[in-house]
């Protein structure tokens, strides 16, 4: 099988004086570029976009403004049809849009929050309205996020509850106003929504967060996370919580293919052929809530939770690694990333058609 040629392209790589670089991989993961290394023998990064078997847009959607985009939209116009691209440029807002993404997952019949947009004309003009249609949200659903849609890592966002006053949600709302104001000098789809909090499902409070990794219709890795915060990352989980954190992801391996349909659908429903899609478990099924074009963050840096857990997970490997294997395939960064590059030399060779 003959080497796949890929040619990456996004803000700081494969545009202007950028054309030609390849030193300089875009939200670059720990370990990726080793890994890319490691699989020479199927695949090599190309200087030439036209020489390109396929081409990886790769950006962090919520430093990539309407400028960088539309740059990345121009090389990728007249070659998107004869190279597969992975994540164009073109369904961006598909993914980085949470009401957009929202909207397409229920145009599809696929379970996600219930939502408002909140107008920022409206919401600027009659404060007083806005506050009201907010508070009406609240108590149809106990508790939401009013947030800006466009935001990650819990920016711009604020979680209300039916004890929360007018004058909280107020402060709340002009708050997002300010922020949408600003943002929008660079990203013109930036507004505010708000949206229905899912309850945890079990009486102690946890929250239990899964994130899938999908390239090509393909899950490639998964993985729960647990935490009693309403607002949570992997980081906030502690050795008080690794008991739990083994349990839920034994229980994952198990249930993962109930609910691969789903998962591959809710992320083909967006366009995108690669991403991270997180969704909580509801009676056993899936309520997505979010989906990122390239996965990372401390679970692809450091490993789970806090030092301690950390450590209990290297040092208990050899007793967890039959029970949880999906923790130690992505905690192997190097190899996950090797993988990950041989399966898309095996896609691009083998079943994509010419």
């Amino acid at each position: 099988m003959s080497k796949t040629k890929i040619y990456f392209i996004g803000r700081k790589q494969g545009i202007g004086f950028r054309r030609f670089r390849i030193s300089h991989l875009e939200n670059r993961r720990r370990y990726e570029a080793d890994g890319l290394r490691d699989a020479n023998k199927s695949i090599t990064q190309t200087r030439w976009i036209k020489e390109a078997d396929v081409i990886w847009v790769r950006v962090r959607p919520e430093h990539t403004t309407d400028k960088q985009r539309h740059i990345i939209e121009k090389r990728l116009k007249t070659i998107r049809n004869r190279i597969l691209v992975i994540n164009d440029i073109n369904i961006f807002n598909n993914y980085d849009c949470k009401n957009l993404s929202f909207q397409i997952w229920k145009d599809n019949s696929l379970p996600c929050p219930q939502f408002i947009d909140i107008g920022l004309k409206i919401a600027s003009g009659d404060i007083k309205s806005t506050v009201n249609t907010i508070s009406q949200f609240i108590n149809q659903h106990r508790a939401i996020f009013l947030r800006t849609n466009n935001e990650t890592a819990s920016l711009g966002m604020f979680h209300l509850t039916k004890n929360s006053t007018d004058n909280e949600i107020e402060i709340a709302l002009k708050s997002l106003i300010n922020r949408c104001q600003t943002l929008r000098k660079t990203r013109a789809s930036t507004s505010i929504m708000a949206t229905q909090f899912i309850m945890p499902e079990n009486k102690n409070s946890y929250q239990n967060l899964y994130r899938a990794h999908v390239l090509f219709g393909k899950i490639l890795s998964f993985y729960v996370v647990t935490s009693k915060k309403p607002i949570f990352h992997n980081i906030d989980m502690e050795y008080s919580d690794i008991h739990r954190f083994i349990e839920l992801n034994e229980s994952l391996c198990k249930t993962i293919p109930t609910l691969e349909k789903q998962i591959l659908k809710a992320t083909s429903a967006l366009g995108c052929n690669l991403g991270a899609i997180e969704f909580f478990l509801i009676k056993g099924e899936p309520i997505f809530i979010e989906l990122n074009p390239m996965w990372g963050g401390h679970a692809s840096i450091s490993g789970f939770g806090n030092d301690e857990m950390q450590t209990y997970l290297i040092e208990n490997r050899s007793i967890l690694k039959d029970r949880i294997p999906n923790i130690y395939n992505f905690m192997d960064r190097r190899d996950y990333y090797c993988n990950l590059y041989k399966f898309i030399n095996q896609h691009i060779k083998g079943s994509y058609p010419k």
